[in-house]
């Protein structure tokens, strides 16, 4: 599998697209979560890490088919509109969840589970943010790249992309700038 894959609004999936490496993830916060193996052997590793450091992370979405996309994007363009739903969420074809390679994940403190901007001042996000590329992922959709990915700010959105993210986190670029910079070498 190609991890570096850039599916965003002007790289679509087709509908059929199912990656074949998906296994189940086991996850307190939620069933039926599926992810590529070696992005999920890589989230294992991470997690593991940060609950070294007394850091409780899991996963709460993987894998997306095409019509579980276009159900929840659809949702969202009826309850806040359009102009509101194209930088949240991806159209259907459009989503790297269906890739099987990101995930979004929450943090566990105090008894509660904190999911999407829950989880952006939090020193969990920080250091996940920190040492992710350690492990293989990036923050897709990092702060003040949102002219470049088309996205807000995700904190909570990792995409493995395998040995490259080093580089991608060492540079400060989005997956869209290192593969510009790959098709020019």
């Amino acid at each position: 599998m190609d991890y570096s894959i850039l599916v965003n609004k002007d790289n679509p999936l087709p509908r059929a697209y199912i990656p074949n490496t998906l296994e189940n993830v086991h996850s307190e916060y939620k069933e039926n979560i599926l992810l590529d193996n070696k992005a999920l052997e890589a989230f294992q590793e991470l997690k593991r890490e940060a609950l070294r450091y007394g850091y409780h992370i899991d996963i709460v979405s993987g894998y997306r088919d095409y019509d579980y996309q276009e159900k929840i994007y659809n949702k969202l363009l009826e309850e806040k509109g359009f102009t509101y739903a194209i930088t949240r969420i991806a159209s259907p074809g459009k989503s790297e969840h269906q890739t099987g390679l990101a995930l979004d994940f929450c943090i566990y403190k105090d008894g509660k589970c904190y999911i999407e901007h829950d989880v952006e001042d939090k020193i969990e996000t920080k250091w996940i943010h920190q040492n992710s590329h350690r492990y293989g992922f990036i923050i897709r959709y990092p702060e003040g790249k949102e002219d470049i990915t088309k996205y807000s700010y995700e904190p909570w959105h990792l995409r493995y992309v395998g040995n490259i993210a080093s580089n991608i986190y060492n540079n400060n670029l989005t997956l869209e700038e290192y593969k510009d910079k790959e098709s020019i070498k």
